[in-house]
């Protein structure tokens, strides 16, 4: 829970939910000054302070100067908590550097673990997801992948890479899916669950690298075969983790969710 708030906070608080109902839409750091009659530097403490109690997030945007986010929604409060980013993202859709403490950033979301989710930063562009260079992807190693989703996914038997791969349909039985995984990262941090032993639970899911496109075909194959990677639909407990959503630039504070094509 946020932690208690000094009669001040507590005032800058009332402010800025009264603003947003308002005008719906945030103040600007100085319009919070100019409210409360001080200078620039006093209110930039005390909104701080109201950030590191978990009520909002504050920080200085690349484009639009200071930026203000309240940690509520629909009527609940959301969490801000630290994103480690755990790898980096190519053309191709391959993850690389996973899992690498490569940095962290603050977000604010909403009934999730801050123990199971993390994020990756594309460091090319992938037209085909209209992801650029820069965007940050944050996943949730709980989020169980549907169709329409991205999933973080184990690219071979026996080799160590990993692709984000877009799940496209969901089908029931008839398939010949090999439950023997030599993945020496997912079978040391994700065993395979013991609900994938049970022949009940029979749902596939159709996926292919987020970088597939005529172009890069030939290459994503070739791939494939070289490390024995399974083309047939997949288990949903096959994935690592799931794409919450995509931020854009994430010090502007542009976001979106990831959707499908």
């Amino acid at each position: 829970m946020p932690h208690a708030l000094t009669e001040r906070e507590k005032e800058y608080l009332a402010f800025l939910r009264d603003y947003i109902r308002e005008n719906e839409n945030t103040p600007q750091l100085k319009d919070v000054a100019d409210h409360f009659g001080v200078k620039l530097p006093s209110a930039h403490k005390v909104l701080e302070a109201l950030q590191s109690k978990g009520y909002l997030i504050f920080r200085r945007g690349s484009q639009s100067g200071y930026f203000i986010r309240l940690a509520e929604r629909g009527g609940g409060i959301e969490k801000v908590i630290k994103v480690m980013t755990l790898g980096n993202i190519d053309e191709y859709g391959e993850v690389t550097e996973f899992p690498s403490q490569l940095g962290h950033f603050p977000v604010v979301l909403m009934g999730v673990d801050e123990n199971r989710v993390f994020a990756l930063r594309a460091i090319q562009d992938i037209p085909q997801e209209k992801i650029q260079a820069g965007d940050f992807l944050i996943c949730d190693f709980d989020k169980r992948p549907q169709p329409g989703d991205i999933a973080l996914l184990p690219f071979g038997k026996s080799s160590n890479r990993q692709f984000l791969c877009r799940i496209y349909s969901a089908t029931f039985g008839g398939s010949d899916f090999d439950l023997e995984l030599d993945n020496t990262f997912a079978v040391s941090t994700y065993p395979v669950p013991e609900s994938l032993l049970d022949p009940a639970n029979d749902q596939r899911l159709a996926w292919a690298p987020i970088g597939y496109s005529p172009a890069t075909e030939a290459y994503l194959i070739a791939e494939a075969e070289k490390e024995n990677a399974p083309l047939n639909p997949i288990p949903p407990e096959y994935a690592f983790a799931t794409v919450l959503r995509l931020y854009r630039h994430f010090f502007a504070f542009s976001e979106q969710p990831i959707q499908g094509p």
